[in-house]
């Protein structure tokens, strides 16, 4: 039976190393993910703009096709009217 002992030793012995060896690779990839994960953010914020931009217009232009149409006030598109709480009391 080979002794188990002198693995061990190696083990404990070469840990040091290991540890200074692998701390720059662990640091760096830990910092990539951070700079990874804020510019998915970055991009997430610059998409929710363009569509708040592109829902905007798109809200402007049936307004004014509403009041081309000759309507004094645009009518509601996005929301149906709620009956009133007098009118199923």
């Amino acid at each position: 039976m080979l002794p188990v002992i002198p693995v061990f030793l190696v083990g404990v012995a070469s840990a040091p190393l290991l540890k200074k060896l692998i701390r720059p690779v662990v640091r760096g990839t830990v910092k990539s993910s951070v700079k990874l994960a804020m510019d998915a953010k970055r991009v997430a914020h610059e998409i929710n703009e363009d569509l708040s931009d592109i829902a905007a217009e798109a809200t402007a232009e049936a307004f004014a096709a509403d009041l081309q149409d000759g309507s004094d006030v645009p009518r509601q598109t996005t929301k149906k009217a709620r009956p009133s709480s007098a009118a199923t009391a």
